[in-house]
């Protein structure tokens, strides 16, 4: 009975993350592809682990094993559909290509089973070096698409906007640990798992990540509006203008002041177009934008931070955060000290005057 439940706990997780995922899917529209990729990549989970647990309890199924081929080079690239969904990825051939070695092995597995000069070690080994390349691939290429969608991110918004993707951050790490962990499985291969409780070991461990995995997906979301990538058509003299544009601007109406702050409402207060916006500051000071706006936010809390009038070091910290357009102490601290290198109070203490 324990060795049952043991062998079937990672279908069950599966199940249980598509179940949830299924619901989520008629109630959420604005997360409709993504929660089709979520979807589609734990119902193929959960074949996988439910033709695992064909095999470990010891019944013989032709269909199982094909099965278990095919769906064990479809659920990385599945995965790896989510990670472009969630970052907004345009459409590309890539996980068409990740996913063309399940197709040869659908084609191909039944001819190796039927014709003897094409021995299914062969097939075997060709599945996983494939699985060993998605992996590798899908971390790789996984850790570029939120990077990219961070730098959107920073050149939309001012306010930090990277807890948004910590759980995206902390699911590729748990991504990360599982596919070594499915690596080294593939490697030592089922059988060595397949007397006694030695398969409780990947057993659990496989369905910790994938629980990890499902809860992590279950609370990230990424802000529609982030900067098209389009080139810069301006030339020198014109992005140095408009650059002059925006420093007075942001400076005369002190829009850094506005916590929520985006790049649309810096470009509708210049009149000019958003990716404009964002390019010419890129190019001009070497930072995005919610670097640029941290800038002018430092600055303004220095000049609260020195003022003599307020007696309390507290009360004079807690306005500069509140005064400046920061949203959190944590955020604040962090960014007074990049930019000065002292800490708040730090600043305040060297520089209060008199």
């Amino acid at each position: 009975m324990l060795y049952q439940f043991i062998i079937a706990l990672p279908m069950m997780v599966c199940l249980s993350w598509g179940i949830f995922f299924l619901i989520r899917l008629f109630t959420r529209s604005d997360e409709l592809r993504v929660s089709v990729m979520l979807l589609l990549f734990y119902a193929a989970a959960a074949v996988l682990y439910a033709d695992h647990w064909i095999y470990f309890s010891g019944i013989r199924s032709a269909a199982a094993e094909y099965s278990y081929f095919i769906v064990n080079l479809c659920v990385y690239p599945l995965y790896y559909a989510y990670l472009r969904a969630l970052t907004r990825a345009k459409g590309d051939p890539e996980v068409a290509l990740l996913l063309l070695p399940a197709a040869l092995v659908a084609i191909f597995f039944p001819i190796a089973s039927m014709r003897d000069d094409l021995p299914n070690e062969t097939l075997h080994f060709f599945a996983r070096i494939c699985f060993a390349f998605q992996v590798v691939w899908v971390w790789v290429r996984g850790y570029k698409l939120l990077r990219k969608t961070q730098e959107r991110m920073d050149n939309t918004y001012s306010d930090d906007r990277s807890r948004v993707l910590r759980p995206a951050h902390i699911m590729l790490q748990l991504f990360g640990f599982t596919s070594a962990v499915s690596m080294l499985l593939n490697i030592i291969g089922r059988e060595f798992f397949a007397a006694g409780l030695y398969v409780g070991v990947p057993a659990i461990i496989m369905s910790v990540l994938l629980y990890g995995l499902g809860f992590t997906a279950a609370h990230t979301t990424v802000p529609a509006e982030t900067v098209t990538e389009e080139p810069n058509t301006a030339s020198t003299e014109e992005a140095d203008q408009l650059m002059q544009r925006i420093d007075k601007i942001m400076w005369e109406q002190a829009l850094y002041t506005n916590s929520h702050l985006t790049i649309q409402d810096l470009a509708s207060a210049v009149g000019s177009n958003r990716t404009y916006i964002s390019n010419t500051i890129n190019r001009n000071c070497a930072q995005s934008f919610s670097q640029y706006v941290a800038r002018y936010r430092v600055e303004h809390a220095q000049t609260i931070l020195r003022d003599a009038r307020y007696t309390s070091d507290h009360e004079a910290i807690a306005d500069a955060i509140a005064l400046s357009g920061f949203t959190s102490d944590q955020t604040f601290c962090r960014v007074f000290k990049d930019i000065t290198g002292l800490t708040p109070l730090q600043y305040r203490q060297q520089n209060r005057q008199k």
